[in-house]
């Protein structure tokens, strides 16, 4: 019964739409919600859907760990390992994007006491 979910189109396809899911759901967060520090989050989440779309996209299921010893000698058979290290890169790079940009959401409520983006009146003339 479950052979059907191990087919790569199928896998393919859950992947898609669970990380479009999750993207709509940072998307809506990012829309609805006046806090910064929510505002941030949703910004996180939909950053990591996309993340999970690249490596679910690029991985193969017949294929082994790109890891070339006496046993593994044929390249074709691996995994390709650059999409991976560049999400990889890309997940390090989102997370210093989402410290700085939380430091500096609580920095503004230590200094007005307001997250809130609606009250945000600094830079009006």
């Amino acid at each position: 019964m479950f052979e059907f979910f191990n087919q790569p189109e199928v896998i393919k396809t859950i992947v898609t739409i669970g990380s479009m899911m999750l993207f709509f759901v940072g998307l809506f967060g990012l829309l609805t919600r006046k806090n910064l520090i929510k505002i941030f989050i949703s910004v996180a989440i939909m950053e990591t859907s996309i993340f999970l779309l690249f490596i679910g996209l690029t991985f193969k299921i017949d294929s082994i760990a790109p890891i070339l010893d006496s046993a593994h000698t044929d390249v074709a058979m691996m995994n390709d390992p650059i999409p991976h290290a560049m999400i990889l890169t890309a997940i390090v790079i989102g997370m210093a994007v989402l410290a700085l940009g939380v430091s500096f959401a609580i920095e503004y409520f230590k200094l007005t006491g307001n997250t809130d983006i609606d009250k945000m009146n600094e830079m009006r003339h």
